[in-house]
């Protein structure tokens, strides 16, 4: 009985291992399911982690691309770059850019046919990077945006103290700077090159110094050379070269240094007070506080090029129409005011055409522009001095000052004085030239209250005593005198002097924020 009921209770136990087994087999499929799945799921995560790095280098790379292009255009409504595809295989990535713009009064601008409805001061970059192959669950998306402000660059237009066509000497000490503080007196050299040496005294512009070398067709210098005693209290933009010699400051330019081409030569340690911005190498010796930029090419630097001497011609409807009414005269009627003045010569008379030879003051009609462009040939100011009581213009075909050559206020109120030779196209640049003004003369004053506006398509050759306000434009200007040049942007009635020079030829552009969005 007992072995009976052993032997049926072993029988019972029969197949247990087998569940066991099946039990087993099955709890390993399950960990092996959940282990090829878990690695099934890394890779895809690792896959779409490495196609969202790629989207968010992407859109960066984007985003400073398209700051880049923000320093010479305003695309709109997007950089022609937009919709690029970057990488390669699995992790390619499509990058859309949009941009939006404001104007200084925070009005956003809008986009018509790629063009913008006014100039910004502000824009935002999106930038926005998918992945261009399906992505196992929802395909990652990228979204950089960024703020920067826009800050046009111009260049100095009706802004220059002096404009020179071709070249410009500047051989004394001589200072240049604003009247009105907060303006800039810049110096403008169209075509050539200059040196900028102050001698034994210091020569010292507060302002910027352009000299663009030229125009694209006819390139011409674009090189500045700084020398001992020369100072830039303001920004440096030439298309060429730029040196400092070993007599040069080691602070000579306080403001920002663009070369766009061609070499940096800097003798000894030299800082500059902004930052550089080189189309070419860089050189040990210079430093800058903003920073360098280097090697950019010159197509990254916006160009500024010749625009010519602004042609100043005379036209009398100009000058008496609203808002100047200034009457016309003549050879007749400075005649006449040098008769008053000086009485009736013994022989002859008074020829205000030929050689002035008497410094008594002449009074000249207050608010009245005279037309001497009848003289046969330039007028010889031997001795001179003009007495204004209000604005007046002179309209001259030439002029040597040999000896004197003042003008004073007769009433102690400010005026403005103009000493212009009609434009003509081809005048060159001798001393004895037709369409010049050469003065040999250092006794040449401008009393504190006259501002004045110099003027010639040849050479001016200029040499104020003391303090000058107002402006020279020349196509060769010459400065020999020891001065204190005020700059007063006097103009001239019916001219654009800005005209082909206050376009804007870049921008500057600073970034507020740069964040993630999606």
């Amino acid at each position: 009985m007992n072995m009976r009921k052993l032997s049926e209770s072993t029988r019972d136990d029969r197949g247990v291992a087998l569940v066991m087994a099946m039990g087993i087999a099955l709890i390993g499929i399950v960990v092996a399911g959940v282990v090829i799945t878990a690695t099934v799921v890394a890779v895809n995560d690792s896959g779409r982690d490495r196609v969202r790095t790629t989207e968010i280098h992407s859109a960066e790379g984007a985003i400073d691309a398209t700051m880049s292009v923000l320093q010479s255009s305003v695309p709109c409504p997007s950089p022609a770059f937009s919709g690029t595809t970057y990488g390669s295989g699995t992790q390619k990535t499509k990058v859309d850019v949009t941009l939006e713009y404001w104007d200084d009064a925070g009005v956003q601008l809008t986009c018509a046919g790629g063009v913008l409805s006014g100039t910004p001061g502000r824009a935002v970059i999106t930038a926005t990077s998918t992945a261009v192959n399906p992505q196992v669950g929802v395909d990652p998306e990228r979204k950089l945006e960024t703020e920067v402000v826009i800050t046009p660059l111009k260049s100095p237009g009706a802004n220059a103290a002096i404009f020179s066509a071709k070249g410009l000497t500047a051989n004394a000490s001589f200072l240049v700077e604003p009247a009105n503080a907060g303006e800039s007196a810049d110096v403008w050299i169209d075509s050539g090159d200059w040196s900028c040496s102050g001698g034994s005294g210091q020569m010292k512009t507060v302002g910027s110094i352009y000299v663009p070398g030229g125009t694209v067709a006819s390139p011409s210098g674009g090189s500045l050379s700084i020398a001992n005693n020369c100072f830039v209290s303001g920004n440096v933009w030439v298309q060429n070269n730029f040196e400092t010699t070993a007599t040069a400051d080691a602070n000579a330019v306080t403001g920002n240094l663009t070369v766009r081409q061609g070499t940096v030569d800097i003798k000894k340690p030299s800082t500059v007070g902004g930052w550089a911005k080189l189309g070419g190498a860089s050189h040990s010796n210079l430093t800058a506080v903003g920073g360098i930029s280097a090697n950019l090419g010159a197509t990254a630097i916006p160009n500024l090029t010749g625009v010519g001497l602004p042609q100043v011609k005379y036209v009398a409807s100009d000058w008496t129409s609203s808002p100047h009414n200034f009457s016309t005269a003549g050879v007749a009627e400075l005649k006449a005011a040098q008769d008053a003045a000086w009485g009736l010569p013994k022989k002859g008379s008074n020829d205000p055409c030929s050689s002035w030879s008497n410094t008594t003051p002449v009074q000249l009609a207050a608010d009245t522009v005279y037309d001497l462009t009848s003289c046969a040939g330039k007028i010889d100011f031997g001795k001179a001095v003009l007495s204004l009581t209000g604005d007046t213009a002179l309209i001259i075909p030439g002029a040597t000052v040999t000896t004197t050559f003042h003008v004073v206020s007769g009433d102690g109120q400010p005026h403005n004085f103009w000493m212009i030779v009609p434009y003509v196209s081809g005048a060159t640049c001798g001393k004895n030239d037709a369409y010049s003004i050469y003065a040999s003369s250092t006794d040449i004053v401008f009393d504190g209250n006259i501002s004045a506006f110099i003027y010639g398509p040849g050479m001016v050759s200029f040499n104020p005593h003391g303090l000058f306000r107002g402006q020279i434009y020349g196509g060769c200007v010459t400065i020999k005198n020891d001065a204190d040049m005020k700059y007063v942007n006097v103009g001239v009635p019916g001219i654009d002097l800005a005209a082909g020079t206050s376009t804007i030829i870049g921008y500057d552009v600073e970034i507020v924020y740069k964040r993630e969005v999606s």
